[in-house]
This record gives C-alpha cells, sequence and structure tokens, in this order.
C-alpha cells in the first residue's frame, strides 16, 4: 500500500510540474497576451501586385500575437502569386474559395476550395488562380512578424494604387527573408 501511495503522489508532482511548465516558459510579455477576435471584414487592409487583390492583416505581431500571424487575401482571375521560398517562416494556407494551380516544391497539384497547404520554411510554393472567381485565401505565418512584408509591398486600401516593379519587390522581399524563384 506504501508504495501505491508513494507512486501516486510522485505522479501526482510529476504531472502537476508538467502543466506549469508552459507558463513557466513563456516570457513575462507573452503571458499577458489574452488573444483577439477579429471579424471578416476587419484587419489592416493592403492592395498588392496589380492592385486588384486585396490582403488583410487580420492578426499581427503588433497586437502582440508572436507565435503567428494570420491573413486573407483575395486573388482575381488569372492572377498568379510568384514561386518563392521563405527564410524564417513556416506558412499554413486554406483556400475558402476558389480554386487553382498550386505549387509546392517541384509539384503543381490542382487546388479546389477547403484544401489546405503547410508550406515549410524553405521549400518554393507559389498560386495561380485558374478559376473564374477570386480565390479567398486564408493564411498563417509562424513566427509572427511577415506581415511586415505585405505593409511595405503593397499600398493601403482608401489610398491611390502605387505599384512596385518586380525589382523593386524582391528587394522588399529578401529584407524580409523571402527569395523568389524567377
Amino acid at each position: 500500500m506504501d508504495s501505491r501511495r508513494k507512486f501516486l503522489e510522485q505522479g501526482s508532482l510529476g504531472l502537476v510540474s508538467l502543466l506549469a511548465l508552459p507558463a513557466l516558459a513563456l516570457p513575462a510579455e507573452a503571458s499577458s497576451f489574452e488573444g483577439l477576435i477579429v471579424n471578416d471584414l476587419d484587419g489592416e487592409a493592403v492592395r498588392m501586385r496589380s492592385g486588384t487583390s486585396v490582403v488583410r492583416i487580420k492578426i499581427a505581431k503588433s497586437q502582440g500575437a508572436t507565435s503567428l500571424c494570420f491573413l486573407s487575401e483575395s486573388i482575381s482571375p488569372g492572377d498568379v502569386l510568384p514561386v518563392h521560398k521563405h527564410s524564417n517562416e513556416d506558412e499554413l494556407i486554406f483556400i475558402h474559395k476558389g480554386n487553382g494551380l498550386f505549387t509546392l516544391g517541384e509539384q503543381v497539384t490542382p487546388v479546389t476550395e477547403g484544401a489546405v497547404m503547410l508550406v515549410p520554411k524553405g521549400t518554393w510554393h507559389g498560386l495561380q488562380n485558374t478559376g473564374s472567381v477570386n480565390i479567398e485565401m486564408r493564411f498563417a505565418f509562424t513566427p509572427a512578424g511577415f506581415e511586415g512584408f505585405f505593409r511595405e509591398v503593397g499600398t493601403p486600401v482608401g489610398q491611390p494604387f502605387v505599384p512596385k516593379t518586380m525589382e523593386q519587390r524582391r528587394a522588399i522581399a529578401k529584407k524580409w527573408g523571402m527569395i523568389y524563384k524567377a
């Protein structure tokens, strides 16, 4: 009986320490972050590429979310996200509406509504809207911070659109640890 009681006491202490460990490992500023609720049309909106694509920054590092950022993008028929890779972030992509062709590594695969793609850092990827309606894409980067790229390369909605040349986009991308393939 004593050995069973000792086992339960030691096991309980081990369980308590496992549950407490993540809280102890968090930096003080991260533990004060209480989360966010963001509705569909909320978020900082910027126009991209030809001005027809709109990216909304829904959850950003500047709001206290250090582990990830979350964005949405509306991609017009015929528009292309050029093949690129991120040096510092993993990316998770969800196709909410529409369809197209997704490049992941050397594979090009048709994607439709509901498709989810996980892109580890350092992996080439891109998307082409081959459909007749906008692709509505939701995507996240971990860790947070890469949303700054969109602020720098895009034009805030409500301001006159200022297109960037591919050379300008490459220079901005390099600052954010992103490389275009072609």
